[in-house]
């Protein structure tokens, strides 16, 4: 299709040496982009792509949904006797919030996502609409806050639960690259000293490249990691906020 065409010649431009055959098909995926409106061919990128750079970019959950899944059940949903208008009834459900990204910085460390800027007003141990604090991005409420021993046996409890989980499926990718994985191997942060007015500080610039490349892109162990530094990452943030 058209978009596998813009992908093709962007490869193409990118490594002359690749050659791309007549009618073969490219996997691509389409990124989320901020605006209403968008264009496909800017949008697209190839699965590799996306995992090497999985901090930078996130799936167009919308396009997938209303372009494919949608579409699926609508042929089945919308013959008798349901006669269902999928489309009407998934524009009428109210959508899950979109959560704050635990990863603000850039693969390269060359710019910031303008979610850094924003705050969670989203209480991280009762889920309820509370005050945001700045950009914290965990803030509790002030109700869970009044029993500080059991918000920190709670927060506690996730961060434990979190690190343990994120050990057993990095002692399974071991297993499969060979290489030495824990918690702390996937996705860790990187830091640059700087000098400001004599003072040393520690500033992120990006995360650290992991030293097995897994050639499967379609590994749910990769996901899953993912998944759990988030959760991992998230815990320690409400840790900081009580």
């Amino acid at each position: 299709g058209p978009v596998q065409a813009v992908l093709a010649r962007r490869l193409a431009e990118a490594d002359p040496g690749r050659v791309v055959r007549h009618k073969e098909r490219l996997a691509y995926v389409i990124v989320a982009t901020p605006g209403r409106t968008f264009r496909l061919r800017d949008c697209v990128l190839t699965p590799m792509e996306l995992l090497e750079q999985w901090d930078a970019y996130t799936i167009h959950s919308a396009y997938y949904i209303t372009r494919h899944v949608n579409a699926a059940l609508q042929r089945c949903l919308g013959l008798a006797p349901h006669f269902l208008d999928v489309n009407a009834l998934y524009e009428a459900c109210p959508k899950p919030r979109r959560r704050i990204h635990f990863w603000p910085v850039t693969r390269t460390g060359n710019s910031i996502m303008i979610s850094s800027y924003f705050g969670s007003d989203i209480c991280a141990l009762c889920k309820q609409k509370c005050k945001a604090n700045g950009s914290a991005r965990a803030v509790v409420c002030q109700d869970c806050q009044q029993d500080s021993v059991q918000a920190s046996v709670a927060a506690l409890s996730a961060l434990k639960m979190s690190q343990k989980e994120a050990q057993l499926v990095a002692t399974s990718c071991g297993e499969c690259n060979g290489c030495v994985e824990s918690s702390n191997t996937f996705a860790r942060t990187k830091h640059q000293q700087r000098s400001e007015g004599g003072i040393q500080k520690k500033t992120r610039t990006g995360i650290v490249s992991p030293l097995a490349h897994c050639t499967c892109i379609d590994c749910p162990k990769t996901f899953e990691r993912h998944r759990l530094k988030e959760k991992e990452l998230e815990s320690i943030a409400v840790c900081g906020a009580l």
